[in-house]
């Protein structure tokens, strides 16, 4: 497929946009999805489920619809901030939301019968908030508002009473896109190409948005071209107002344009707020010996949030329950199981471990990040701007730092229950990892697909065979590690050769 090819379908990912605040203008006939009529596929009760192996029966506890009655209880609280009218709404960092959910966990820790559950509390720095937003387009005497527009995390806010600008249409905002076009004063809009998702795209690698800042535009509008017509909450930072929107708005938009002038009116109003604070939950089960495994999962999400990160929230709930029915005498190390704070307003959780990593870090045998672990297999449609879902669960990036015997036995407990990952290992870890990726042994299965960060990112994306695989493959691993010694866990010391070269 060429780049050409690849470009002109960005363009056309549009359907019928939702229903106008007024009346809005014609737009050209597109492909419509046919409904289907016959031999209706239920996907849920359709995923490929790995047998459960005569020699594994021990991790049958660990059952995929009871894990994902985590996933649904967890996402009921972004459904209250939803609720409520908030504009950025979701488990956001800092929030009563944020701490609803701290709460549920805290509970689930008691139940299951951990000790020491606790909350360790971080104080955040000033956190951003969108306190007004609109977005409403006017063109050939019809005005109409496009209500898949967001603001950007992050964005400033326009003048009080807003901007009513002239729209100028740059593509996917290159230098050739720009060249020999005049933006000042305009609001840009931005077409990116999802590399594979709404965080990572093309406008990220072009650097668009800096572009449109230096030529003067006044605001800056973000489309990543996934079919259909989501809301998106990532950054995008042009030090201008800055929106998102939907495939189908832009379409809507950009055809307007093709025929007649069209204006945009803009209103955005942020906040700085003070004073927040986040928590990590700890729960431990203590084992026999003064070593640990850390089981973790960070916990705020923007939207439902169903797989970042409820899925690895309700997988490592999963570990927790399923261990905590193991007598003492039988654990090798001490489980410490910890739902992460402030992912997204900065990863405190886990910079802390890393930060104390001579101390809190001395005796870790192993880390495993549960984050983005369950999702559907979603294919762009090749006869017209439409996404379908499959009855198969994403192959999962995964990571490991340490020995070669642990990565084999991570590999061989997720071939074994069924966990589709890619053919190579991350360069790095991503990530609530990060911080603490090459600190001590780690590992991680994580995918990002097309619908994190977005409103679609619901209970019904996230399949439970999926999170009954990793939550088994996890949990073999716990044993298995708990056989070796922490030293054969380690990775191997960089070589004379190449500790000189750096």
């Amino acid at each position: 497929m060429t780049c050409k090819y690849v470009i002109r379908m960005a363009i056309v990912f549009v359907s019928v946009m939702a229903a106008p605040a007024t009346v809005r203008p014609q737009a050209p006939a597109r492909p419509t999805k046919p409904p289907v009529t016959k031999h209706p596929h239920d996907l849920d009760s359709s995923y490929i489920r790995m047998p459960l192996p005569a020699a594994e029966k021990k991790y049958g506890g660990l059952e995929g619809e009871h894990i994902k009655s985590f996933d649904r209880e967890i996402v009921a609280v972004s459904e209250q901030s939803k609720a409520e009218g908030d504009l950025l709404w979701g488990r956001v960092a800092g929030t009563k939301y944020d701490d609803m959910v701290e709460g549920i966990v805290e509970a689930k820790f008691k139940q299951f019968g951990l000790q020491d559950v606790h909350r360790q509390y971080f104080d955040l720095p000033p956190q951003w908030f969108p306190t007004k937003s609109e977005f409403v387009a006017t063109s050939a005497g019809k005005t109409w508002r496009l209500e898949t527009a967001r603001p950007a995390t992050g964005s400033v806010s326009a003048p009080r009473g807003g901007l009513d600008l002239d729209v100028a249409w740059v593509g996917l905002g290159t230098a050739a896109d720009f060249a020999g076009r005049d933006v000042k004063g305009k609001l840009v809009i931005i077409q990116s190409m999802p590399m594979p998702g709404v965080v990572s795209h093309s406008a990220v690698y072009n650097g668009s948005a800096r572009r449109a800042a230096e030529r003067g535009a006044a605001a800056v509008a973000l489309n990543v071209a996934i079919p259909g017509n989501f809301q998106v909450q990532i950054g995008f930072n042009s030090g201008l107002p800055t929106f998102t929107m939907g495939t189908e708005d832009t379409a809507a938009l950009r055809e307007a344009l093709e025929k007649n002038p069209v204006k945009v009116h803009v209103e955005l109003e942020t906040e700085s707020r003070s004073g927040l604070r986040d928590a990590s939950v700890w729960g431990v089960l203590p084992g026999t010996t003064d070593e640990d495994i850390i089981v973790m999962a960070h916990h705020d999400a923007y939207f439902d949030g169903a797989l970042d990160n409820a899925s690895g929230m309700s997988v490592m709930l999963g570990l927790a329950e399923f261990f905590a029915k193991i007598p003492r005498e039988q654990r090798r190390r001490t489980l410490k199981f910890v739902t992460t704070s402030g992912h997204h307003a900065g990863s405190f959780g886990t910079q802390w471990m890393h930060d104390n990593r001579s101390t809190f870090l001395a005796k870790t045998a192993l880390v495993i990040n549960c984050e983005h672990v369950s999702v559907t297999q979603a294919y762009f449609d090749r006869s017209g701007p439409f996404l379908h879902n499959s009855d198969n669960i994403d192959a999962r990036r995964w990571w490991v730092n340490g020995s070669d015997k642990l990565a084999a036995t991570a590999l061989a407990a997720w071939k074994t229950f069924g966990v589709t990952v890619y053919d190579t290992m991350d360069s790095n870890a991503s990530g609530d990892m990060g911080a603490i990726d090459r600190d001590v042994p780690t590992m991680q299965l994580i995918e990002s697909a097309v619908y994190y960060h977005t409103d679609h990112d619901t209970p019904q994306i996230v399949p439970a065979p999926g999170l009954e695989a990793v939550a088994r493959g996890y949990a073999k691993i716990i044993d298995q590690v708990n056989t070796m010694d922490r030293a054969q866990l380690m990775p191997a010391p960089p070589s004379t050769t190449s500790a000189a070269r750096r």
